[in-house]
């Protein structure tokens, strides 16, 4: 199995690089975001190590753009080191698309059994997306709540997931029909409006935080 490293730190960089080579792991290491996204595309390992707070590109961001583009980097497993306590802070790694995480400070010793179980298929975090009280397990093709199942369609599962994905930035109709729709005809056609209202009808909890851009199209956002 091969394990990419991306840690500034070098002490913790050369300390996890040894125990995972000591039990036979191929290993990489590199110290920050950028360097870490050019060596994804060559090594192509099965397993990341990711601190989050990175120079060039944090952990976070990297995570985003490898799972937005899987074609071009494949779809590797992500456990984020971190030392951050904050849930939120964890909720938003792991909804980014990270399938596990550990807290600074750590024992190498864990880590490496968090790998070697991923590897054996006996643990597998579920891929979620969380916003506000809103979780989508697309693992599961699962929509919640606040812990209650809501029903969507496939078209309403759709937007939603790019909503998420993409919370805090203003996506137009016609962006949206592209990803949802898999088309860009856009004239007269209120499709997408008429699926945001549903979806502000179903998810009370975030009907306010879809936000109308006005010339533009909607973005999902936090609300104060």
């Amino acid at each position: 199995m091969k394990v990419l490293i991306i840690e500034d730190d070098v002490e913790i960089q050369n300390l996890v690089s040894y125990f995972f080579k000591n039990e036979g792991y191929k290993v990489e290491a590199v110290s920050d975001g950028l360097d870490g996204l050019k060596t994804l595309k060559t090594f192509k390992p099965e397993l990341v190590i990711l601190d989050i707070m990175l120079p060039s590109l944090n952990g976070k961001n990297f995570t985003k753009i490898v799972r937005d583009l899987p074609e071009e980097y494949g779809n590797p497993f992500i456990i984020m080191l971190t030392a951050k306590t904050e849930i939120e802070d964890v909720l938003e790694g792991l909804g980014l698309g990270a399938n596990d995480y550990m807290k600074k400070p750590f024992d190498p010793r864990e880590l490496v059994l968090r790998a070697k179980r991923i590897q054996s298929g006996e643990s597998r975090a579920d891929k979620k997306y969380v916003f506000a009280g809103v979780v989508i397990d697309d693992d599961r093709h699962l929509v919640t709540e606040n812990g209650i199942e809501i029903e969507l369609s496939k078209k309403e599962y759709d937007l939603l997931y790019l909503l998420i994905r993409n919370k805090g930035m203003a996506l137009s109709r016609e962006k949206i029909l592209d990803k949802v729709w898999q088309t860009n005809y856009y004239s007269g056609d209120r499709s997408v409006d008429i699926y945001i209202s549903k979806l502000r009808e179903k998810l009370k909890s975030i009907s306010k935080n879809i936000r109308t851009v006005k010339g533009v199209g909607y973005k999902l956002e936090e609300r104060k």
